[in-house]
């Protein structure tokens, strides 16, 4: 499966369904047991982040959102990146990073066409045979949309497929293990690895394409702004906010439905104070600390979309006299099923799955065992390096593959060989899962790179440039934050706890 998922020779989601198949006749799990690992708390809380996040896109407010940041940062090519970063990041903690990369796409081509009509850039150039290419500027602009996507992703649990991935393979391998990656200290950890990833992401794009620092390059002199063309920006962004018109009931709603979810997260178990869930729990006189989690209030906000209106005609047909006084059809609820089943990624959620089912297989079979003792010979090794090799080695290889593929991968790996050298292995599966999530050079590692090559015709030698920086900027960040922030929030992870002795059978 391994092979499959990483070569992407069949689909990615027929490969899933293959443990279904396999497992049952080699007599590793039940039919019905490999079929549980198809519908867990991390596969309902992955579909009700895309189903939240899909409710923001139809009501446009992250548009909204895009337009004012720009206009409240400027317009020069600095502030305009920055902006471009800071928003597409920003929106991509909360949605995937597929469409916060889409999002970003037709604002920034209104806003380069604005420039290469004052003769200050060239959005295309051409190669040997005449075809167009996507220029350095505009090659900056659409890989700092999509990088910042991908950063953005990190940020919060619902960021990513990768997140609930990593997580949900944590929970699958050991299920007596403590709820340590919960919506409050994934994000202590994921949100300042995400502000300087976007930072050093940012300087390496000014450096290189604008010219920072550089004064008296020929690149910084070649980008240079006239008033002029700066207010040409600002009319062209401000005409194309206007078309948004007022900000609607619609989006009003979304706000007060989406921020709750995200409050109600935080707040379900925050181990600074007790949150509701843990109310439920003291309520019934539970010990199961985990009897209430994120996807019922996911769910529960989820219904609340399809049931509330979009609009106020509702509350005009309280006061009407007269049936022709009535809305002629149905009224809009916030979140529209129809779209919303149309364009759902539901696919995933099986990779998801048929990930799940092989981490349990694996951990019954004894191969994780195997694994671990073939990789033992690390023990040797500084346990900052080992962490190093994770994180440099998964980056690279996230690459080639589908992010969500290789956290399914390499994190049962990672765990067992933290087993293996008695340290905790939630510290090894967040170092290979986060690092899952960082394509920067290739398209086919993320759907956002596919975007914006295709949307742009950026070259792939030209993304490769464009990712060379990150991509090392991310494996030293990274690294340095999972070997000094990580054990801060997490005490213990430089020792083995004793469920980490008791994997699922």
């Amino acid at each position: 499966m391994a092979v499959y998922w990483v070569s992407e020779c069949i689909p990615l989601v027929v490969t899933s369904f293959l443990p279904i198949i396999i497992l049952p006749l080699t007599d590793v799990l039940t039919t019905s047991e490999v079929c549980a690992y198809y519908i867990n708390d991390a596969l309902l809380m992955f579909i009700g982040s895309l189903i939240l996040a899909a409710a923001v896109e139809q009501s446009g407010l992250h548009k909204r959102l895009a337009y004012a940041a720009i206009r409240f940062i400027g317009y020069s090519h600095i502030r305009l990146l920055s902006a471009i970063s800071i928003v597409t990041c920003f929106v991509s903690m909360w949605i995937t990073n597929a469409a916060a990369t889409t999002m970003m796409v037709p604002i920034t081509f209104a806003i380069l066409r604005v420039f290469e009509k004052q003769k200050l850039v060239t959005i295309y150039e051409k190669d040997l045979d005449g075809n167009p290419l996507a220029s350095d500027i505009t090659t900056c602009y659409f890989c700092a949309a999509s990088f910042s996507a991908t950063i953005g992703g990190i940020g919060t649990l619902v960021g990513t497929a990768t997140n609930l991935a990593f997580k949900g393979l944590l929970m699958t391998a050991y299920p007596q293990a403590p709820e340590d990656l919960s919506f409050p200290l994934f994000s202590a950890f994921g949100v300042p690895l995400m502000i300087l990833l976007e930072i050093f992401m940012f300087l390496y794009f000014a450096i290189v394409y604008l010219g920072l620092f550089r004064p008296f390059s020929d690149t910084a002199k070649k980008l240079k702004m006239a008033p002029e063309t700066i207010q040409a920006a600002k009319r062209a962004v401000v005409e194309d906010s206007k078309k948004l018109g007022k900000i609607t009931f619609w989006e009003i709603m979304v706000i007060i439905l989406f921020g709750g979810a995200i409050i109600s997260f935080f707040c379900r178990s925050p181990q600074l104070f007790a949150g509701w869930g843990d109310a439920i729990i003291n309520y019934h006189n539970l010990t199961d600390k985990k009897f209430v989690q994120d996807s019922a209030m996911a769910s529960f906000v989820i219904f609340l979309m399809l049931f509330l209106p979009s609009t106020t005609t509702i509350f005009k047909n309280c006061t009407a006299k007269y049936h022709e006084d009535l809305s002629k059809g149905r009224i809009r609820s916030v979140l529209h099923w129809p779209i919303l089943i149309a364009d759902l990624p539901f696919s995933f959620a099986f990779l998801l799955g048929g990930g799940f089912a092989l981490s349990g297989a694996a951990n019954k079979s004894g191969f994780n065992t195997v694994i671990g003792q073939t990789l033992a010979g690390l023990s040797g090794l500084p346990n900052i390096l080992v962490l190093f090799i994770i994180i440099t080695v998964v980056v690279l290889v996230t690459n080639l593959a589908s992010n969500v593929a290789v956290a399914t991968v390499f994190c049962p790996i990672a765990m067992e060989l933290a087993s293996q050298l008695n340290k905790n292995p939630l510290w090894y599966c967040m170092a290979a899962g986060f690092s899952a999530s960082f394509c920067f050079m290739l398209p086919v590692g993320t759907p956002g790179n596919l975007i914006i090559q295709s949307a742009a015709n950026i070259p792939t030698p030209k993304m490769v440039k464009a990712g060379v920086g990150p991509t090392i900027t991310t494996i030293i960040i990274t690294w340095l934050l999972m070997s000094f922030w990580a054990p801060i929030i997490w005490s213990d992870l430089d020792v083995k706890p004793a469920w980490a002795n008791n994997p699922a059978a």
